[in-house]
């Protein structure tokens, strides 16, 4: 599993960073994302091993869609800490991280095309 984790660091915007994470994953209660923001806890997690069979016929993807959140959080003024399986990385570091899964991914695909007959 690849367990991306996210702190914010306490100041006097949580309200825009707790309506931005809303908006990504909206089973979060306001309350829970202040306190894990007051407390310095993680405020979410997201399993980049995250998979939905509709989101992928609906062209969504949640990685892109978590990043995107991230960056939106950082052009807010929110301090966003970010850990893999619990250490701390870098925004370069998630980059790389996705763009390595995202080649896996499109070779997984390949092989099963070259595997069926497809090519």
């Amino acid at each position: 599993m690849d367990l991306i984790q996210l702190k914010i660091e306490k100041d006097n915007s949580i309200t825009k960073y707790i309506k931005i994470i809303r908006k990504f994953d909206s089973s979060l209660s306001i309350g829970t994302i202040k306190q894990r923001i007051d407390e310095n806890d993680f405020v979410m997690g997201f399993d980049l091993e995250y998979y939905d069979v509709l989101e992928d016929l609906d062209g969504i993807d949640k990685k892109v869609l978590f990043r995107d959140m991230i960056k939106e959080l950082c052009r807010a003024g929110a301090q966003v800490s970010i850990y893999q399986d619990g250490e701390m990385i870098s925004e370069e570091d998630l980059d790389n991280w996705l763009e390595t899964l995202d080649i896996i991914r499109q070779q997984i695909e390949c092989d099963i095309e070259r595997e069926s007959g497809e090519r």
